[in-house]
């Protein structure tokens, strides 16, 4: 077994929208209604968006391979919401193909993100995390991510509960 992480080039769009797409069907399943997942989620759709952020600039996406298989991905940038100062940085994704829950991937890819983030002299990093989504919320937390009672309402179908957690 070896892993090895590095960030996407433009080459990489159909991997990063495989990928995001086959976590984000799976991880929101009964949380999203299925007509909106597979319409907002689908293949097509993400891998459009990644070009689109692979041509900005933004965010910093990487690739996390094990033996040489994308297994998950990781963006950072500067945060979306509010109007956090410039210590502030935002983790807008961590997704992992669903075969590779569970197996120690996630936190090589947040560890690895962190770190990279750090050299950059960030100082407070945030995340968004959906508040049914009880798996990603148990990982952030094992991870060192604490909620700090912010939260935002979005709408996939249905109004949903976004919840900031932060990394100070």
């Amino acid at each position: 077994m070896s892993r090895s992480i590095r960030y996407a080039s433009m080459k990489d769009s159909d991997i990063l929208g495989k990928v995001h797409s086959e976590s984000s069907q799976a991880a929101f399943k009964g949380i999203i209604p299925d007509d909106v997942l597979n319409e907002v989620f689908s293949i097509e759709r993400r891998t459009k968006r990644f070009v689109s952020e692979l041509e900005e600039g933004s965010p910093r996406t990487a690739i996390i391979f094990e033996d040489n298989e994308p297994a998950g991905i990781l963006s950072f940038a500067k945060c979306r919401y509010g109007s956090n100062d410039n210590s502030w940085i935002e983790i807008w994704r961590v997704y992992l193909t669903p075969r590779y829950w569970g197996s120690g991937v996630a936190k090589e890819l947040i560890e690895w993100g962190i770190n990279e983030i750090q050299k950059e002299n960030f100082v407070n990093i945030e995340l968004w995390v959906l508040e049914e989504n009880i798996r990603a919320r148990h990982f952030y937390e094992k991870m060192g991510f604490k909620h700090d009672n912010t939260f935002q309402i979005i709408n996939m179908g249905k109004e949903l509960r976004e919840l900031r957690y932060i990394k100070i």
